[in-house]
């Protein structure tokens, strides 16, 4: 038989395990939000502004274009437990901090001593640290969450739900509203079988009185 035949004093202590890395996982997924958009939300806008008081264009066309893209699959990577899309937020990221690194000597600088490239790709670094960080976390809580998902009882890990699985493999469970109509029913049967009818009442001989009188 399958691990649903294990005791139930077993089954809940596994339960109770996966529910906490469970619960684990939630609260450092609430977390990851914030090291993943809080730079994201800096960066950007800051980008952009340094690129406008310069007339460095290249600056906030970069992040124009990263900065949505590394936001879109972080989403995918936090909310949707998709791994592929923690390692393209690593890989996008490392690929435009090289970029940053080769053009910056080249740029266009109408004040001289700003250098925003270079103030870009040292922003854009601290970035890569925090947010890159967040991804290969996000790996790890998604390996942790892809293992709970094949645990009996997931995501609930509550006893009631192995009670339920154990019905439905050994008795097949139904719908509750149809159980309801079927306890009804039995009921109702119960009582109707405990009613006891009186016996017929004898018709009186009304002959007899008739020959009497």
């Amino acid at each position: 038989m399958s691990e649903l035949s294990l005791n139930r004093n077993t089954k809940s202590v596994e339960f109770a395990r996966n529910l906490t890395l469970l619960n684990r996982v939630n609260k450092i997924r609430s977390l990851l939000v914030i090291f993943y958009y809080a730079p994201l939300i800096v960066y950007l806008p800051v980008a952009i502004f340094m690129g406008f008081i310069t007339n460095v264009t290249a600056a906030s066309l970069d992040a124009m274009i990263i900065v949505p893209i590394v936001g879109y699959c972080a989403w995918q990577a936090c909310y949707r437990y998709r791994d592929i899309m923690a390692i393209l937020v690593i890989g996008i990221l490392g690929a435009n901090q090289l970029l940053l690194w080769v053009i910056s000597p080249y740029e266009n600088k109408l004040f001289h001593d700003f250098k925003v490239l270079t103030k870009c790709f040292w922003i854009h670094l601290v970035l890569f640290c925090i947010v890159g960080t967040a991804a290969l976390i996000n790996l790890k809580i998604n390996m942790m969450y892809h293992k709970l998902e094949t645990c009996d009882g997931f995501p609930h890990f509550n006893e009631r739900f192995f009670d339920q699985e154990m019905d439905r493999h050994q008795f097949g469970i139904k719908d509750p509203y149809q159980q309801k109509v079927d306890n009804f029913q039995k009921t109702a049967s119960n009582e109707m079988s405990d009613i006891v009818l009186p016996e017929s009442i004898p018709v009186s001989d009304s002959s007899g009185t008739m020959d009497e009188i």
